[in-house]
């Protein structure tokens, strides 16, 4: 079991943090996710871009992971995709 923990912050130079995160929630889960979307450094809608990045990945890889054969190199293709 992993415990992973995550903390943004949102700097010195901006008013908005940009950046967002995902953990899965249940450590039980037939997988565990762990995303992160960096900001784009203070362009409009930063916060948004990072947070549709987040939400797309996740959405991508839980749909097509039970297809994926369970090896690295694909596993790290599903990702990259």
């Amino acid at each position: 079991m992993i415990k992973a923990y995550a903390k943004s912050d949102v700097g010195k130079a901006r008013d908005i943090n940009q950046d967002n995160f995902y953990i899965t929630e249940d450590q039980f889960s037939n997988i565990q996710l762990f995303i992160l979307a960096d900001g784009m450094g203070g362009c409009n809608a930063g916060e948004i871009a990072s947070k549709l990045a987040i939400t797309c990945s996740r959405s991508y890889i839980e749909n097509n992971i039970k297809d994926t054969p369970k090896d690295k190199e694909n596993l790290i293709q599903l990702i990259r995709k």
